[in-house]
């Protein structure tokens, strides 16, 4: 370490920054719980509505827990963040709206806590982590070494590894394997290496945009050429990937997109899910289950970087389109220029002319020719076919239809009206024992269908469980002492987390007609 170095590394730091900042725990948890949980994108970036969202129910449950942090308004936070270096603001092609993704110095400060709470929580690890250093360093001195008479020798001494363990277990001996301790111990050392897998893309997108944007503000300056920006630029980019995390990059691509490589990964991974040693560690499978297509997202998001660029060379060599954007700059700026002398010099406003804009338009000239001649329809083809019905099946499923219940929508939406005026916000639970369904699993399912269409919060990865009471089917077919209140039977539904909250909830008027 050099004095200096770390004087400007804790001055300057967005992940020191963060670290010392007094919100630190809850900014941490929310980043790390919305971007790199089992249930987050697989590309890393989450659109503005729904990070606010989150953020919004995030800030609602700290106020229920008690805790007066982050007390300001999403947008101040979000736009903060960004500001900080922790999360990366971008629009994409296909959306309207930012977009949001975590930045290698966000990645870092996770990865720094997480390791820190690994170490407190979770065994260490040393004879897997002994291993990997011995293979690697083995496969650099093989690999290192140009000499056909050391790569022979190496060979045929894995070759008569192979043969004499083939060899044993042919004639009876023990297959030898790794006991649960030693399985568990190289997981968690894989699954560490995935987790700075993931963040190490930060750095080699970081570089990209980075030549983006240089080729671009270059490309604002007048006395530069376009020849002389390009030629830096793809400078630039053959210097990425001539260093050495721009080579590692384009080697796991091809590694990576290869479909033998997909195929032979997805088969490890299916056999390594179902070791009973790792039953356990439900996070660390879930994140080796999300491997693939994190990994193909992370860099496909590089790759969207060097498409960016392309994309900037292409607009710079484009010297007409150059020249046209340069021109409406001019006359957007003579025009500004001229509406402020207007409104400024008052008593001189009659010298300076009429002030108008004189557009130049070419209009669409269509050819009557280029319209297609008219094609007579064709004939529907085959014979009829005469279809018998059923009566029997007919009167069963009219029967069927008969006996579904209806939902009191106005009735549904009044007792929601009631509860949220009571409280900001109810749960799905509340509301079940507030007003019991009468029509049975239905019921609910109209309860999700309501906050499905009014925008409330509807959290699939976490479940709750209600309670319902369920009629008979058929209540004529009951023996003559029974009746169908006193068989009714309770069933408990297994349904996703439901938040109803006041200012989404839609107050039926009369006479009005209410979604279904």
């Amino acid at each position: 370490m050099e004095l200096a170095k770390l004087c400007d590394l804790f001055e300057t730091s967005p992940v020191v920054r963060l670290l010392r900042s007094h919100q630190v725990p809850f900014v941490l948890f929310f980043l790390e719980s919305v971007f790199k949980r089992n249930d987050a994108p697989a590309s890393g970036a989450i659109e503005h509505d729904d990070l606010q969202r989150r953020l919004a129910c995030f800030q609602d449950d700290l106020r229920d827990d008690g805790y007066e942090v982050l007390t300001q308004g999403t947008d101040h936070y979000l736009l903060a963040w960004s500001d900080e270096g922790w999360l990366r603001r971008f629009l994409t092609s296909d959306s309207n709206q930012p977009h949001y993704q975590l930045t290698r110095h966000a990645e870092d400060a996770i990865r720094f806590v997480d390791s820190m709470l690994s170490r407190q929580s979770r065994f260490v690890g040393t004879e897997s982590r002994l291993r990997l250093v011995i293979d690697t360093l083995s496969d650099i001195v093989r690999g290192s070494s140009a000499s056909p008479d050391r790569r022979i020798e190496d060979l045929r001494a894995q070759r008569k590894a192979i043969d004499d363990e083939i060899a044993s277990i042919e004639a009876g001996g023990v297959v030898e394997t790794y006991r649960e301790a030693m399985i568990r111990d190289r997981f968690q050392t894989a699954v560490e290496l995935l987790k700075t897998l993931q963040g190490d893309f930060r750095a080699v997108e970081d570089r990209f945009e980075q030549i983006a944007r240089d080729v671009h503000s270059r490309s604002q300056v007048r006395r530069q050429s376009r020849g002389s920006i390009l030629a830096s630029a793809l400078d630039a980019e053959d210097l990425i990937k001539q260093e050495d995390e721009g080579v590692s990059f384009y080697a796991f691509v091809a590694f990576l997109f290869s479909p033998t490589s997909q195929e032979r990964l997805r088969g490890v991974i299916d056999e390594l899910v179902q070791l009973p040693a790792l039953s356990g560690d439900r996070d660390g499978v879930a994140r080796v289950r999300q491997m693939l297509p994190s990994l193909l997202a992370e860099a496909d998001n590089v790759l969207r970087q060097t498409g960016r660029l392309s994309d900037t060379l292409r607009r710079l060599l484009d010297a007409e389109s150059l020249d046209h954007r340069r021109r409406v700059a001019e006359v957007l700026r003579d025009i500004r220029t001229a509406a402020a002398a207007l409104t400024c010099d008052v008593t001189n406003r009659e010298s300076l002319g009429h002030l108008g804009l004189e557009i130049e338009y070419l209009p669409p000239l269509r050819s009557p020719f280029s319209r297609s001649f008219w094609a007579p329809p064709q004939p529907i083809g085959g014979t009829p076919v005469d279809e018998t019905v059923d009566l029997t099946d007919a009167e069963n499923e009219a029967f069927k239809l008969a006996a579904l219940n209806n939902l009191h929508w106005r009735a549904m939406r009044s007792t929601l009206v009631e509860m949220t005026d009571a409280s900001a916000m109810v749960t799905l639970p509340q509301v079940i024992r507030a007003s019991p369904p009468q029509a049975g699993v239905i019921e609910v399912v109209g309860w999700l269908q309501i906050a499905h269409e009014d925008g409330h919060d509807i959290d699939d990865s976490v479940s709750e469980t209600v309670v319902v009471d369920v009629r008979p089917d058929a209540p004529e077919k009951l023996a003559a002492n029974e009746s169908a209140t006193a068989i009714r039977r309770r069933i408990e539904i297994t349904v996703p987390m439901v938040r109803y909250y006041r200012d989404r909830v839609v107050r039926p008027r009369r006479g009005s007609r209410l979604p279904r």
